[in-house]
C-alpha cells in the first residue's frame, strides 16, 4: 500500500491553541483544499494546493515540496517543536482535513503519544472522520450556521461526526459555533436542538467572529450575550472564544 499523503499549506509551532484549549502551545499542520465556502474564512489561500508549503523553525520560514508523507510531514512537525516540553499537542486543520482522512490517522500515528493529535474540522463527512479516529485524541468539530456556509444544512452530519468521536472514546470534544450578526436566535435555537444528543458529552464553543473579507462587522455584544443565554438555558456547557492570534500577533 502507498503511504498516505497530502498538500499541505504550513506546519508551525504556536502559544494560541484551539478551543479548550486555547493559549495552550501547539504545533498546527494546515492541510490544503477544502470543499465549503464558509462567508467568514479567513484562510482562502487554503482552498488550493500549491506545489510547495511552509515549514517554520525557529524564526525562518522554508519551502517543501507537496505533497508530502505523513511520515514526513511528522519529522516536520518534530523539527518545529524543537526542544519544547512533551506532551506537545498537534492540531491538523486546513483547509479540511477530512479531504485526506488517510493522511490524518497516518500522522497521529507517526506522533504518537507524544504530541496528541488534536483535529480541528468542519465535521462534514462521517465516513471520513470514522477512517480518522484511532489516531485522534481532540475533535474540534463545527457546526456551520447556514447563514454562515451560503444555506446549507449540514447539521445532520455535524452532530453524527460528534456522536462518533464520543462513541469512540477517549477524546475530547468540542462544537464550535461562528457567530455572525447574519446570525438569528432561531437559527441558533435549531443548532442547539439538532446538538441535544450529545450535549452532555461535548464543550460548546461560541465564537464571535472575526471580520474578514466578505464579514465587515463583528457580532454586537447583546447579541453574544443573547446566543450564550440560549445555550446555558438549553443545558450546555458553553465558552465564548473569540480568535486571538491576529491580536497577539502570532501564527
Amino acid at each position: 500500500m502507498a503511504p498516505a499523503k497530502a498538500a499541505l499549506v504550513e506546519i508551525f509551532d504556536s502559544i494560541q491553541g484551539e478551543g479548550r484549549f486555547v493559549g495552550v502551545p501547539m504545533a498546527f499542520v494546515r492541510v490544503a483544499t477544502c470543499p465549503l465556502r464558509c462567508t467568514y474564512c479567513d484562510t482562502p489561500h487554503s482552498y488550493a494546493a500549491a506545489p510547495q508549503f511552509a515549514v517554520h523553525v525557529d524564526g525562518e520560514v522554508r519551502r517543501e515540496p507537496n505533497p508530502v508523507t505523513a511520515e514526513r510531514a511528522a519529522r516536520l512537525v518534530r523539527e518545529a517543536i524543537g526542544t519544547r516540553p512533551v506532551p506537545h499537542p498537534v492540531s491538523v486543520t486546513g483547509g479540511e482535513p477530512l479531504v485526506v482522512p488517510e493522511f490524518v490517522r497516518a500522522l497521529g500515528e507517526a506522533l504518537g503519544t507524544d504530541h496528541p493529535l488534536h483535529l480541528e474540522t468542519a465535521a462534514h463527512d462521517p465516513n471520513a472522520l470514522r477512517a480518522c479516529l484511532p489516531a485522534v485524541r481532540h475533535l474540534s468539530a463545527d457546526y456551520k450556521l447556514p447563514e454562515t456556509v451560503q444555506g446549507r444544512q449540514l447539521g445532520a452530519e455535524h452532530v453524527a461526526c460528534a456522536a462518533l468521536a464520543l462513541a469512540h472514546g477517549g477524546i475530547t470534544v468540542d462544537v464550535k459555533v461562528v457567530l455572525t450578526a447574519d446570525v438569528g436566535p432561531a437559527s441558533f435555537a435549531r443548532a442547539l436542538a439538532d446538538l441535544q444528543p450529545v450535549r452532555t458529552g461535548i464543550l460548546l464553543v461560541l465564537q464571535p467572529v472575526t471580520p474578514f473579507g466578505a464579514v465587515t462587522a463583528p457580532l454586537p455584544a447583546e447579541r453574544l450575550h443573547g446566543f450564550r443565554r440560549q445555550a446555558v438555558d438549553a443545558g450546555f456547557t458553553v465558552r465564548v472564544l473569540p480568535q486571538v492570534h491576529r491580536l497577539l500577533g502570532v501564527p
